[in-house]
């Protein structure tokens, strides 16, 4: 993850008009939250005779002073409020102001703007954790009480509600891989609803081992453990076999040469049942580190080339669902 710098807002630039606040900085950019609209405005202001430019979304205030580069993105979420539903926030109303260039910036600035909302010292895995317990709870929620009015493009857990949601109906069995595990959600998920099943996540992700972990000891999964390894690594079957296998929104991380090995490697290690999901995007959003798109047409395709894989043993189904869903059965013969 890239390095973060907690500093004082604009190096004391305002320390006579305004008092000091803490800011949390990522490269050129320093990200303040607000106590209420009242001092956002105030705090913009002060910045437009500073010569910023001032622009205004839904969430966020950005000012961009145009001579040094300096950005300073102002907002008023509070810690309780803060979700996974940012990322869908921050990939609608900031790239176009140019302060997130790639994949590396985007996460980045999503834990500036949590790390904002503390006061120093800030402790990095707690406001994570906080992070993805505000998250699961959303989910929670949204999976017993489905929303049928936030669009997908609104909000960022209400889709994976319902990805979710029809995933935890089609597990089956007593055990269950989750490839590309992420936050860990879906583990934790499946654990609460069987203390019983032997569960693992997998991620290449370092960073994400350790969200998924830590948020499985905060929820007491005590029957979820987690794996750093690349689904596309030689050593990824060695993880075991499984009653089912869950890739959501994983292969859409990958490059199209590299299926074959992604799909053979998750049909190694499935015993009765493959569960993939894959968004269905115009461009590959390159902000979420997307290598490639799908369509319906596409997903048959490969839901094909499983069950030749298979020498014809087993049989594909395929659902809309937050985009498209390959649900692969093996059989006996």
């Amino acid at each position: 993850m890239r390095q973060i710098h907690y500093t004082s807002s604009e190096q004391g630039e305002l320390k006579h008009s305004t008092p000091r606040k803490e800011g949390v900085r990522v490269g050129k950019l320093i990200v303040l939250a607000q106590p209420d609209r009242t001092a956002l405005n105030e705090y913009r202001q002060r910045l437009n005779e500073k010569s910023y430019q001032v622009s205004e979304s839904e969430h966020f205030v950005i000012c961009q002073h145009p001579a040094t580069n300096q950005a300073i993105l102002l907002h008023l979420f509070r810690p309780e409020e803060a979700n996974a539903d940012l990322i869908c926030f921050i990939e609608n109303e900031l790239p176009s102001s140019g302060i997130i260039p790639s994949t590396r910036e985007f996460g980045a600035t999503l834990f500036a703007i949590l790390a904002s909302m503390y006061l120093p010292p800030r402790n990095q895995q707690a406001i994570w954790l906080r992070f993805c317990l505000n998250s699961l709870n959303s989910l929670r929620d949204l999976i017993v009480h489905p929303s049928k009015n936030v669009p997908a493009k609104a909000s960022y857990i209400a889709p994976f509600a319902a990805i979710y949601r029809r995933i935890l109906e089609l597990v089956t069995g007593q055990s269950l891989l989750d490839a590309g595990c992420c936050f860990g959600f879906l583990p934790v998920l499946m654990a609460e609803r069987d203390y019983s099943m032997h569960i693992i996540g997998s991620d290449i992700s370092h960073d994400a081992i350790g969200f998924s972990t830590r948020l499985a000891n905060a929820t007491e999964a005590h029957n979820v453990a987690f794996h750093q390894i690349d689904t596309l690594s030689n050593d990824f079957p060695k993880l075991g076999h499984f009653d089912s296998v869950t890739a959501i929104h994983l292969l859409e991380h990958l490059a199209e040469e590299d299926m074959p090995t992604a799909l053979d490697h998750l049909l190694q290690v499935t015993t009765k049942r493959l569960l993939i999901a894959v968004p269905y995007e115009e461009r590959a959003q390159a902000l979420y580190g997307h290598r490639q798109t799908f369509t319906p047409e596409k997903l048959h395709q490969w839901g094909m080339w499983c069950i030749e894989t298979l020498e014809g043993k087993g049989k594909y189904q395929y659902e809309e669902l937050m985009g498209g869903l390959l649900i692969i059965e093996r059989t006996l013969d």
